[in-house]
């Protein structure tokens, strides 16, 4: 199976590669950079140049593939409501690009939370 994955030199993405190359899965990767490009290369992951801003490339990866793994989200929390925006609208290019196809599209997502009641983490080191 040729499996797309965002967010492929992530955190969570760089782990599902592994796991989809160890199980004997081809992978197109995400790289918005030249570095990400070529750690993927490293791992014989075929590279996809592109971004989550760019809803048509997105499709075209999902469109090559027979699914999508969505791991990749812009992490600049002083603009998390556009974020939230882009990572939406990337999720709705690669839903449509696989309309009707039959092939899984799964994401992963993650939320940030100060829990009532309880403490929240201090920003300063102890003194």
């Amino acid at each position: 199976m040729r499996v797309f994955v965002t967010g492929a030199t992530g955190f969570i993405g760089s782990a599902v590669v592994q796991e989809l190359l160890g199980a004997g899965h081809e992978v197109l990767g995400l790289a918005r950079s030249d570095a990400s490009a070529e750690r993927l290369a490293a791992l014989g992951v075929a590279v996809h140049r592109g971004e989550l801003t760019d809803p048509d490339s997105l499709a075209a990866g999902a469109r090559a593939c027979d699914g999508v793994i969505h791991t990749a989200f812009i992490h600049d929390f002083a603009q998390y409501e556009a974020n939230g925006e882009t990572d939406r609208l990337a999720l709705e290019a690669m839903a449509a690009a696989l309309d009707r196809s039959g092939k899984p599209l799964v994401s992963t997502s993650g939320m940030t939370a100060n829990t009532p009641g309880r403490r929240a983490p201090s920003r300063t080191s102890p003194t």
